[in-house]
């Protein structure tokens, strides 16, 4: 009975959206995208193995699994490997960079559709990457027999807030979730909370993590597997696609700034100092949509501006422009020419986006006091002074202009930080390990 009073609430609220829907579907691509295979559309697949299904939501989900996904390729033959996704970009990524494996948009939670979905995939394992829970898709892998895992979870505040507030109306959601796997302990105790295992202590495993014996069938488990994300941080750029961007960037003069994942409110703050920072600066808005409103800025403040998209080794970035970073997948690569990073979403009350690619290149790294999305990091980095907290705009320009002239500064601020996340890889294995002892149960 449960999946049909969601049923009904989502038709309910369907109902009270479809104009507003219905114009941005006309009227936006990413709403169009992607929306027939979300309704069940999906392709068939070309065997009728048992799969592993990773849901990934989006691009940062998307390229954090890579080595997952190799590992599992390799380990389990015997499966196929599916991946399902929400945004378009993702679904770009995907195509470019996954076509060896089956993808496709995730459904809409609407039980009829999961239902399709199950059918087709026919998963023997359901992995949810970070945090995506959906209530009709968790009933039915139970219902199925499918064991749910939550790979490199975390739960930010304001989503822990909202999730336990409808602890009354999710739980059945929540106690479909066999193994809460969560980056740190900070997110493992509002696992902990959601879950009902109890007090921390009396469920938590923390590293380094020893799988436990078989636990009762679909009985909820929280432990700490560390962030799969740092698996892939190498600490070492690709050489080749260094010198191609400082070469389309141009730099050759120039000390970069690189802002990455900015958002609203920090734009505005970064395109009021650049004129008196004098150096070369590539801006990465969070989200596409954002990227006309930043040309717009600056046009309106003089400012000239170059896409990436535009680049090419015979048309370089003209000496005094901003490089507006329009291209998807490049940014770990543009992090490599940076000499000082700012991250972005942190100079507002948004959360911060994550800072372990630039810090792990060993560069110096700024972001703002809005960090709780990634507290475990931010303390760490903060306990060996491996990158600067700023409070306001004006410090921000500060620090930046110290930095550009301290290339000392830059090093001791940038390779403790590197030491530290460096040294944190290991995931990679324990997910593997876990992930075939649930295949094998």
């Amino acid at each position: 009975m449960r999946r049909w009073v969601f049923n009904l609430g989502y038709l309910w609220l369907g109902c009270l959206i479809w104009p507003w829907f219905l114009y941005k579907v006309m009227t936006t691509g990413k709403y169009r995208a992607g929306l027939t295979q979300r309704l069940g559309g999906i392709p068939a697949r070309a065997s009728d193995k048992p799969s592993i299904w990773i849901h990934a939501v989006s691009v940062g989900e998307l390229l954090q699994i890579r080595p997952l996904l190799m590992s599992l390729k390799e380990q389990h033959p015997d499966h196929d490997l599916v991946i399902t996704y929400t945004t378009r970009t993702a679904a770009e990524i995907a195509h470019r960079d996954l076509g060896e494996f089956y993808h496709c948009y995730s459904p809409i939670d609407l039980s009829w559709v999961v239902a399709k979905f199950f059918r087709r995939l026919n998963p023997a394992l359901l992995i949810l990457v970070e945090l995506e829970l959906w209530p009709n898709w968790l009933m039915h892998a139970k219902r199925a027999g499918v064991p749910t895992v939550l790979a490199n979870g975390r739960i930010s505040e304001k989503s822990f807030r909202n999730y336990k507030r409808f602890k009354w109306l999710l739980q059945p959601a929540y106690d479909a979730i066999k193994v809460w796997a969560m980056q740190d302990e900070t997110y493992a105790e509002r696992a902990m909370t959601l879950a009902g295992v109890g007090a921390l202590g009396s469920g938590l495993r923390e590293l380094p993590t020893t799988l436990s014996p078989k636990p009762q069938a679909l009985s909820p488990e929280v432990a700490v597997y560390g962030n799969l994300k740092n698996d892939s941080l190498k600490g070492e750029p690709d050489t080749e696609k260094t010198a191609l961007f400082r070469k389309l960037f141009n730099t050759e003069c120039q000390q970069v700034l690189v802002c990455g994942s900015t958002h609203p409110g920090e734009h505005e703050i970064i395109v009021d100092m650049l004129p008196r920072l004098g150096c070369r600066c590539v801006l990465v808005p969070r989200h596409p949509e954002r990227y006309e409103s930043v040309r717009d800025l600056l046009t309106k403040a003089g400012i000239d501006w170059v896409n990436r998209s535009e680049l090419t080794p015979e048309n370089v970035a003209p000496k005094d422009s901003v490089v507006i970073l329009d291209t998807v997948g490049e940014l770990s690569h543009v992090y490599a020419v940076a000499d000082v990073v700012f991250i972005g979403g942190s100079l507002i009350p948004h959360g911060g986006q994550n800072m372990a690619e630039p810090v792990a290149l060993g560069k110096a790294t700024l972001f703002g006091p809005h960090t709780h999305n990634f507290k475990a990091t931010v303390r760490e980095l903060k306990e060996i002074k491996g990158a600067i907290e700023v409070q306001t705009g004006a410090a921000l320009e500060r620090e930046i202009k110290s930095l550009l002239s301290d290339e000392a500064r830059r090093e001791a601020i940038g390779k403790p930080g590197q030491a530290r996340l460096l040294a944190s890889r290991g995931a990679l294995k324990r997910y593997v390990e876990l992930i075939g002892s649930l295949l094998h149960e």
